[in-house]
């Protein structure tokens, strides 16, 4: 299967910056021990829609960390895939 880089784009449902921005204060909301050194959060309303992105990242060498954000409802992949320039400047 060939998911593009705009397939994956609108399998997310956000995304956001991660590393920097403090999100380790709400580690509690997610599962699996996330951690705090992946570059940008992707936000995935169903499991397949996580699936098919987690399959991108996958086919294209990414690595990545997936959790499940219970404040939220949604799935997540922590990665250094950053589609967006979420990342915050040193």
């Amino acid at each position: 299967m060939n998911i593009t880089e705009q397939d994956f784009d609108l399998l997310t449902e956000s995304i956001m910056g991660w590393k920097g921005n403090g999100w380790e204060v709400q580690a509690d909301r997610f599962t699996n021990g996330v951690t705090f050194d992946w570059t940008a959060c992707y936000w995935f309303n169903t499991p397949s829609n996580m699936i098919l992105a987690r399959t991108f990242l996958e086919n294209n060498g990414h690595t990545f960390q997936q959790s499940y954000d219970e404040n939220m409802g949604y799935y997540i992949l922590l990665t250094n895939y950053d589609c967006h320039n979420m990342a915050v400047s040193a």
